[in-house]
């Protein structure tokens, strides 16, 4: 499964793309049994889709899913922050402030995926400081669904990126115990890539 998820992920296998079990298993060199598998735990996980007598094909998310995912990641992520009411220390923002700068230095130096690893990493960050297993995993499933859309985006715009100075307010406000400020800038910041990613739609 992970191979045919880095595919889809990477746009090997592009939106709306069909795909075929026995096209996969050549080119995976896998039985029809695992790939059909795979494709059912994508389907699971929102990166695939599934017609009965017309099979899978990657998700291609129309405007008003990718506003959606917008939405629901800005209140998710907001929730994080606010779950940090009473629970802000030096370490919690040593450990962001780490993560942010591993951010910019694969922002200068072009690397798209560690870029998105170190963001992710940022963001997990959060969640530990404040656990809230539920929320966790409503945002493992959003994170899962705007993948393809977040590497399409940034292979184009990684440069001009400005997530790691947003993620600076952030932290600023975390650190002088400002919680609920900083949930509203976060909210703001997941907020920030949502042109992007309609105008990448209507090109």
């Amino acid at each position: 499964m992970d191979r045919i998820r880095r595919g889809i992920i990477s746009g090997h296998h592009l939106p709306g793309a069909p795909l075929r079990e026995q096209a996969l298993q050549v080119e995976y060199g896998c039985s029809r049994a695992p790939i059909r598998e795979a494709l059912r735990l994508l389907e699971r996980r929102g990166l695939v889709t599934h017609e009965p007598r017309h099979g899978f094909r990657v998700r291609e998310a129309s405007a008003d899913e990718i506003r959606q995912i917008y939405e629901v990641r800005a209140l998710l992520e907001k929730q994080v922050v606010l779950g940090l009411i009473g629970r802000t220390t030096p370490t919690l923002t040593a450990e962001l402030r780490a993560a942010n700068a591993t951010m910019k230095a694969h922002r200068a130096a072009g690397d798209v995926e560690r870029y998105i690893e170190a963001n992710i990493a940022f963001h997990v960050i959060l969640r530990a400081h404040a656990p809230n297993e539920p929320l966790g995993r409503a945002l493992d499933v959003v994170y899962e669904m705007a993948e393809p859309m977040r590497h399409a985006l940034l292979q184009k715009s990684l440069k001009t990126s400005m997530a790691a100075e947003q993620h600076d307010e952030i932290i600023a406000l975390i650190e002088a115990d400002r919680v609920a400020d900083a949930a509203e800038a976060m909210h703001r910041h997941v907020f920030t890539g949502l042109p992007v990613a309609l105008g990448e739609l209507e090109d």
